[in-house]
């Protein structure tokens, strides 16, 4: 049986997507059906879908098939020569317009090819130091962070003032947003003429929390009014910063770039390899560049793991290393805060200690090891019962909007029995929604889609209300709350729960964090990492010992080359 027939045979079973059989299928058309470039195709078509950037044959070679355990990889040296004799694929000497680039161990879609070397080739021809004042940048510094635990800050800003290009990452509560508000005012006061500066994040939610946190921050600066007054104001999606059309083109690139001196984005780890290409192509070759996240989170949804990959080619050594700060000191949590402690241990993988700190108990932390549905769901109601009591009291929208960012309930899965869909029915069923009724006051929703033209963006929460005996959509915006009717909406999803994915970029006071029953490729030490630093507080986690244990060993790392091409 041939490559195309058994990928038939696997589509026709559900264990591999029809999109990644047409694809092998044209790669056939473009030069011949050989069973070694067909199922390469198949499963770089398959890897893509699940963020990866590249097949790395090195790695992949005589290993069971993610898809079909009875069916193995080509050795490498005979994978490797029949990808280089098949018209369909070609070197990184020759690219041309072949669908699939083979640079050394690693084959590519020519897109995502071209997207990783450019990206790499813009970061390291901006990693240039810059010429400062060295003595009024100490004084700054001095005067900014006087305290011994600002330490690693105070390093951070220093280092970012003096190189056109900053990567700063670090975990809640390390003080990431305070170090930026000081390396803009140090920028500042460092420029003879006004710099245009903006601010951006992936997400509407991000650009919202970085505008307020910045805000704040920035209040508590020691630095002349003047100062303050040159700092930007305004965070926006990098999609609207862009211009980004639904085409994938955009308003702003090489030939029309951002009018811009220095730009920062924020949760940069929730940047795809494709969006910070196009990024990089706008932004000015005389631009500063400030990459501010946490690289232990869960990485885009599209393909890449951009910020994770620069940070390792800094801490790896290379070009990037002086630009490359980690803060690990946190103001929030005390080193011996429950949620602190098992932030480390998951970073760390440590499965065994992260069930004897769960088991033993520590302040914020909550841990139900046999999880049941109705428990949970029980569970859930109670960490929503102020905004419930809110809604039924019939408080204001900002109010309301308020209460409800206190607690979130997160998943790992969209389906099952503890996916976000069965939860969100499950809870609306325990508060007494009917079955079908899809508008009701308090019901939450989550944009899913960006829609310029109303200001919103995917990840912007909603509340329904009553007003004027109408139903309407109340939306937090910068003057304060907007309110739509529901039949303008973008597409939009209950959020009662939402996916750890789409949590990123938001913080609640407490979390319940719901996985499920069975193990999952999902289920990584990333996602758990994500969910728990979600809390400010309290975080309690319902899941079995074996699940994180199993989660704790799983790795949600991409294959990639731009780490290497940074090196």
């Amino acid at each position: 049986m041939s490559a195309l027939d058994r990928l038939d045979a696997l589509v026709r079973r559900g264990a591999l997507d029809s999109i990644d059989l047409h694809f092998a299928r044209a790669v056939a058309g473009w030069g011949g059906a050989v069973d070694a470039v067909v199922l390469a195709a198949a499963l770089l078509s398959r890897l893509s879908a699940a963020g990866h950037v590249c097949l790395d044959l090195a790695q992949l070679a005589d290993t069971p098939l993610p898809f079909a355990e009875d069916w193995c990889c080509p050795g490498f040296d005979a994978w490797r020569t029949a990808l280089r004799e098949h018209p369909a694929c070609a070197d990184a000497v020759a690219a041309g317009n072949a669908p699939l680039i083979l640079d050394d161990h690693r084959l590519y879609l020519a897109r995502h090819w071209r997207a990783e070397r450019f990206v790499a080739a813009a970061l390291i021809s901006r990693a240039r130091p810059l010429a400062v004042d060295e003595a009024r940048l100490n004084e700054g510094l001095a005067s900014l962070f006087p305290a011994v635990e600002a330490a690693g800050q105070r390093a951070a800003a220093g280092r970012a003032a003096k190189h056109a290009v900053a990567i700063v990452s670090g975990g809640p509560g390390t003080g990431k947003t305070t170090a930026l508000a000081a390396l803009l005012a140090l920028t500042a006061e460092q420029s003879a003429a006004p710099l245009r500066m903006l601010l951006a994040a992936p997400t509407g939610k991000a650009a919202a929390r970085m505008q307020e946190a910045l805000r704040t921050a920035k209040a508590c600066l020691a630095v002349a009014p003047a100062t303050i007054a040159a700092l930007p104001e305004r965070a926006q999606t990098l999609h609207r910063l862009l211009g980004l059309r639904p085409d994938g083109s955009v308003r702003h690139d090489v030939d029309n770039p951002l009018a811009c001196d220095l730009l920062v984005i924020d949760e940069a780890s929730m940047v795809d390899l494709s969006l910070m290409a196009k990024t990089l192509a706008a932004l000015p070759a005389s631009a500063r560049l400030v990459l501010v996240g946490d690289r232990d989170q869960l990485a885009s949804v599209e393909a890449g793991a951009v910020f994770a990959d620069i940070c390792q080619a800094a801490e790896d050594g290379g070009c990037l290393q002086p630009l490359y700060s980690q803060l690990e000191h946190s103001f929030r949590f005390g080193d011996d805060a429950g949620i602190a402690r098992l932030a480390r241990l998951l970073r760390a993988g440590d499965g065994a200690a992260v069930e004897a700190l769960l088991e033993r108990g520590a302040e914020g932390l909550g841990w139900h090891p046999q999880p049941d549905a109705t428990a949970l769901l029980q569970a859930a109601v109670e960490g929503y019962r102020g905004y419930l009591d809110a809604v039924h009291d019939g408080a204001p929208p900002l109010e309301l909007l308020r209460r409800f960012g206190e607690f979130r309930l997160l998943a790992a899965h969209r389906h099952g029995c503890y996916g976000v869909e069965r939860l969100n029915v499950g809870l609306e069923r325990i508060v007494g929604i009917r079955p079908r009724e899809t508008w009701y006051a308090g019901r939450p929703i989550m944009v899913a889609e960006n829609d310029a033209a109303l200001g919103l963006f995917n990840g912007d929460i909603g509340i329904a209300v009553v007003a004027g005996g109408e139903l309407r959509v109340a939306f937090e915006g910068e003057d304060g709350v907007r309110m739509l009717p529901p039949q303008r909406l973008p597409r939009h999803e209950t959020a009662w729960a939402m996916t750890v994915h789409k949590s990123q970029g938001s913080e609640f006071d407490r979390v319940l964090l719901a996985l499920p029953e069975e193990p999952s490729p999902i289920l990584t030490r990333e996602l758990l990492y994500t969910a728990v630093t979600r809390a400010r507080r309290e975080v309690s986690v319902w899941a079995s010992a074996a699940l994180l244990r199993q989660a704790c060993q799983r790795s949600s790392a991409r294959y990639s080359g731009l780490a290497g091409r940074l090196g």
